[in-house]
C-alpha cells in the first residue's frame, strides 16, 4: 500500500480583494466562521436519488454547524446547460458541481467560476499531492479552477464465470488491441436471444479513444494525434462486422444501457468507468466478475489510469466564498473521500484508507474481485480531455464525427481528417 505524502508546503499567499470583498464574514478561513451562521448555496444534479450527498453533508454541518448547506439540484440531463444559463443570470451559487473539463472549461471562459489558487495556498490542510496530478490537470490560463471530487479509470470488467464454463484464461494487464480482438472472439457464442457477445463497446465516442488517450496516443486538443486513432477504430469496426459486438447504430437507436447487457450475461467483457464497480456490487450476484487494464497497441499495464473527472468549483457569484472553499476541502478530502469509497465510488482523493475500503469490498460482496485497489491507487491519472476553451465546442464535433465513423457513413481516415480540419477551424476563431 503506497503511503500518501503530506503536502509538501504551504504558500504564502492573501485572497484577491475582490474575493475578501464578498465573504459575509471574517477570519472563515479554511475552517469556517465562528462568528456568523451562514448559508451556501450548493449547484448540483442527483441530489434526491443520491444517498451519499445527503451522508457526506450532514457530516459537514455536523462538523461546521455554523454553515448550513443548501442543496440546488437541477436535472442529470440538462445539467451543464442549466447550470451555464443560471449562472449567466448570475446566480449566487457558492459552489458548483461540473460533469467534466468541457463544462468547466466553458464556465472558466465565460467568467462564472473563481480561481481557487489563493484559497489552496492558505489553507494548510489541503494535500494536492493526494489527487494523483489531478488539480493540475484542472488549470487553464494557468489557474485552478476546481477540485477532483470524484475521478474515474476506464478498464475492461469481464464475467469470470463465463471465462470458467469456456476454459478460457482471463482477460489480464497490459493485453495489445489484436490480443484484445482474438479473446472477444473465442469467447462469443450462441444465436439470437442467446448469444453471448464476446465484448461489448459502449456508443460514447471514449469507448475508442480511450484505448489511445491512456497511454497519451491521442489528445482531442491535439489533431496531429487523430491518426493515431485509425487503428483502435479499424479493430473496434473489426470486431463489429464480425459479430464479436453489437453493433453501434443498433445500440444507439435502441438506446440499450451497458449495464443491462452485463448484468445479464450477454456479454463477456465490457470497457467502462470504476463508477461500475457500485453498480456491480449492488447488482451482480449471480456471477463472479472481475477487471483488468485497458488493452492498447503499446501493450502498457496498469501504469495509468484514465476516465473522466468530476470537479468541484466556488461560482463567480458566491456571497460565501471562504465557506464554500471550507466545503470543497471536506467533501474532496479524506473525510468525503471515504465516503464515497464506502459506496464503491472512486473519490478524487487518495489515501491507504480509500484503498483498504476497496479491497475490502469481497468481504461483504462475495462477486466482486480481490485486489481493486490496484486500479484505484495509481499515481498517474489522465482526463479524458484537457481544459481549453474550447472544450466543449471540441466535445460536440468529435461526439459528431465518431457516430459518423462507426455507422460507416465515412470511413475512418475521413472521418478523422473531417474532425480535424473542424477542430482546426474552431481553433482558429
Amino acid at each position: 500500500m503506497k503511503k500518501r505524502r503530506l503536502a509538501a508546503g504551504v504558500m504564502a499567499a492573501v485572497m484577491a480583494a475582490g474575493i475578501v470583498a464578498g465573504c459575509s464574514s471574517t477570519g472563515a478561513g479554511a475552517k469556517g466562521s465562528q462568528e456568523e451562521k451562514v448559508t451556501i448555496k450548493v449547484a448540483l444534479w442527483d441530489y434526491s436519488n443520491t444517498e451519499y450527498y445527503k451522508t457526506m453533508f450532514d457530516a459537514f454541518t455536523a462538523k461546521y454547524p455554523n454553515i448550513t448547506v443548501e442543496p440546488v439540484e437541477f436535472s442529470a440531463d440538462e445539467y451543464d446547460n442549466t447550470v451555464i444559463t443560471q449562472l449567466g443570470g448570475k446566480q449566487d451559487f457558492d459552489v458548483v458541481f461540473t460533469k467534466g473539463t468541457p463544462a468547466l472549461s466553458a464556465l472558466v471562459e465565460q467568467g462564472h467560476v473563481l480561481a481557487l489558487d489563493d484559497l489552496m495556498g492558505k489553507d494548510a490542510s489541503f494535500q494536492k499531492d493526494a489527487y494523483s496530478g489531478l488539480v493540475d490537470q484542472l488549470q487553464l490560463n494557468g489557474k485552478t479552477y476546481g477540485v477532483p471530487f470524484r475521478k474515474d479509470n476506464n478498464m475492461i470488467f469481464y464475467n469470470k464465470d463465463l471465462f470458467d464454463k469456456a476454459g478460457v484464461p482471463y482477460p489480464e494487464d497490459g493485453m495489445t488491441m489484436k490480443e484484445y480482438h482474438e479473446l472477444a472472439a473465442i469467447m462469443t457464442s450462441g444465436m439470437g436471444n442467446d448469444k453471448v457477445y464476446g465484448a461489448h463497446v459502449h456508443t460514447w465516442p471514449s469507448n475508442v479513444s480511450e484505448f489511445a488517450r491512456r497511454v497519451e496516443e491521442f489528445d482531442v486538443l491535439d489533431t496531429d494525434s487523430y491518426e493515431n486513432l485509425v487503428p483502435y477504430y479499424n479493430e473496434i469496426l473489426a470486431m463489429q462486422d464480425e459479430e464479436v459486438v453489437q453493433d453501434y447504430g443498433m445500440l444507439k437507436s435502441s438506446n440499450i444501457h451497458y449495464s443491462g447487457v452485463f448484468y445479464n450475461q450477454q456479454a463477456a467483457m465490457l470497457q467502462i468507468g470504476t463508477w461500475f464497480i457500485n453498480m456491480c456490487v449492488e447488482n451482480v450476484k449471480d456471477f463472479n466478475w472481475g477487471v483488468c487494464s485497458l488493452p492498447n497497441d503499446k501493450g502498457i499495464g496498469n501504469e495509468a489510469a484514465i476516465g473522466g473527472v468530476t470537479p468541484v468549483s466556488i461560482g463567480a457569484y458566491a456571497k460565501h466564498p471562504e465557506e464554500a472553499w471550507t466545503f470543497i476541502n471536506y467533501i474532496c478530502g479524506e473525510e468525503g473521500a471515504e465516503v464515497l469509497a464506502k459506496q464503491g465510488i472512486v473519490p478524487g482523493y487518495n489515501s491507504d484508507q480509500v484503498s483498504q475500503i476497496f479491497d475490502d469490498i469481497p468481504k461483504t460482496s462475495p462477486n466482486a474481485p480481490e485486489g481493486l485497489s490496484k486500479y484505484i491507487d495509481i499515481d498517474k491519472y489522465v482526463v479524458e480531455q484537457r481544459m481549453d476553451r474550447l472544450a466543449k465546442e471540441i466535445d460536440n464535433i468529435y461526439q459528431e464525427q465518431h457516430s459518423a465513423i462507426m455507422t460507416k457513413s465515412v470511413t475512418v481516415e475521413d472521418g478523422l481528417r473531417k474532425m480535424a480540419e473542424r477542430v482546426k477551424e474552431a481553433q482558429s476563431k
